[in-house]
């Protein structure tokens, strides 16, 4: 056990960095899909695949210009709303509602793989620090990427969680590190954070006063353009850097 680790936190971020979020992307995408032609074939309406996919893209325009322009994540209902927008589709609350209820549980249809290495890395780092998990949610929240989480037989290890739908904000904000320090009682001294995001995850942490450590192993688009305290491209050399073992 690293010394006096009991005494601060290891955070990871969830979306390419415990999972490989292109995975199995469409059968999620299949699953929502479906969904909405359901939904449109009750007013008699039909959509190709172009306006969809126009209308999915759309959302995520949205999405992005909220997320990182004011550090609030839109929920699901929110993003089906945009959706729904640029198809000119018109329904009711509860319809809304249960439409987006489909897209966070879409998930669970189509699972991401686990990084390589993950599994054995989470329970290495389980063994000398508590964990928390920080992720910025879009259609999946929380409550599906801490189902997600126990399926694989994960989720035991982590004792804190913050998900941006759930604490109202999203990284860098410091209420989302601050979750995680409180939740397990720890300190920022001697902390750590692991993700993918630059802006997000490295600057957050950093912000918060905790090392940051940057995971190229599935996305390595800031790896030359960081400011991260240690770049690591994969599980085990996490490993090495937190924990101090050859």
């Amino acid at each position: 056990m690293a010394e006096n680790s009991k005494g601060s936190f290891v955070s990871i971020d969830f979306w390419n960095t415990i999972v490989i979020a292109k995975t199995n992307g469409d059968k999620r995408a299949a699953r929502r899909i479906d969904a909405l032609h359901k939904l449109a074939a009750v007013r008699n309406k039909s959509f190709t695949q172009g306006e969809i996919t126009r209308a999915h893209e759309y959302a995520s325009q949205k999405f992005d210009e909220i997320w990182l322009g004011t550090s609030r994540t839109p929920n699901s209902r929110e993003l089906v709303g945009f959706t729904l927008e640029s198809l000119g589709l018109e329904v009711s609350e509860n319809e809304q509602s249960e439409l987006a209820r489909v897209y966070e549980d879409s998930l669970l249809d189509g699972p991401p793989e686990l990084a390589t290495g993950v599994e054995e890395a989470i329970k290495r780092l389980a063994g000398a620090y508590p964990l928390g998990i920080i992720s910025d949610t879009m259609f999946s929240p929380g409550r599906v990427l801490k189902d997600y989480l126990d399926h694989k037989g994960i989720g035991q290890y982590f004792s804190a969680f913050a998900f941006s739908d759930e604490v109202g904000v999203s990284k860098p904000h410091p209420d989302m590190f601050e979750k995680i320090r409180s939740e397990t009682g720890t300190s920022a001294e001697g902390s750590y954070h692991i993700g993918d995001i630059q802006q997000t995850d490295i600057q957050g942490a950093q912000g918060f006063g905790i090392s940051a450590v940057l995971y190229t192993g599935i996305s390595d688009t800031y790896k030359n353009e960081t400011t991260a305290d240690h770049v690591c491209d994969s599980w085990d050399e996490v490993c090495r850097k937190i924990l101090g073992r050859s």
